[in-house]
């Protein structure tokens, strides 16, 4: 857990931190920029269509896909754990916090990404974006449960200096060894370790959430992936990048999440 909280805010502070990460690596302070970019532009495209599913028949649903009881896995006890643990380590992080706890995954996305882990039991999951590791934390007990299997989570550096003690600070220390942080931008480090990621059956993105990202995540991603495999994307009702993306690749099953904007996927 963080030894002390990080304030400051302001445009001063996010300079300072950009001047920062330019030394650093100017390539990722030029992602964040564009990203930031296409923050601006993304409201101007073609809104996402797509009717929304329950949780429990989404996961009725990836079962049938799958051939196996995704569903029952939402009652496992494995999982009411984990959500108690995560919840007693956000209480002890405090109320003064260097980046909203909104930014943690959603609560169907997070069960979600845990029910799948079990059903799937991958050798190697990957997820884009960590923020303070709720989903990460879920990913990390259901590989352990299953006895195996290694989460790399993908993050960039932060332009404000001093957060990486915050970044994953939810993740359990017994459910460490489960789990690799790699920091830079998915553009940057997705070319070079998707090849390194044997039996890769689970992706979940939730890294910046532009169409240009998204898309870009799901296309680099997807042919790494053996099959069956699953993949979910959070905040699908930005953009259309899932939804075009599921047109194109036509994947066995495909939903969005009523409970929460969640897009999931299962390739066979």
């Amino acid at each position: 857990m963080p030894a002390r909280r990080v304030k400051g805010n302001g445009p001063g502070a996010k300079l300072v931190g950009a001047t920062r990460l330019l030394v650093r690596d100017p390539r990722e302070l030029y992602e964040v920029v564009v990203d930031q970019a296409q923050r601006a532009v993304d409201p101007l495209r073609a809104r996402p269509s797509a009717e929304v599913v329950p949780l429990r028949e989404v996961a009725a649903g990836l079962g049938e896909a799958l051939g196996r009881d995704v569903a029952a896995f939402l009652d496992e006890e494995g999982l009411a754990e984990i959500d108690a643990a995560v919840r007693e380590r956000a209480e002890r992080l405090g109320p003064d916090l260097p980046f909203p706890i909104a930014h943690n995954a959603a609560p169907s996305l997070a069960r979600l990404c845990y029910a799948l882990c079990r059903a799937l039991r991958p050798a190697a999951v990957l997820e884009t974006g960590v923020a303070y590791g709720v989903s990460s934390s879920f990913l990390t007990q259901a590989l352990a449960l299953n006895g195996g299997g290694q989460l790399h989570s993908v993050d960039r550096e932060p332009v404000r200096a001093n957060l990486d003690g915050y970044i994953g600070a939810l993740v359990p220390e017994q459910l460490r060894s489960r789990w690799t942080l790699h920091r830079g931008t998915s553009r940057r480090l997705l070319p070079g370790l998707l090849p390194q990621l044997d039996g890769l059956a689970l992706f979940i993105h939730d890294s910046q959430h532009t169409y240009r990202n998204v898309s870009w995540e799901l296309r680099t991603v997807t042919p790494h992936l053996v099959l069956p495999a699953a993949i979910v994307v959070d905040d699908v009702a930005g953009n259309r990048a899932f939804q075009d993306w599921v047109e194109h690749s036509r994947p066995a099953y495909s939903a969005v999440v009523a409970e929460d904007p969640v897009g999931v996927a299962v390739i066979a």
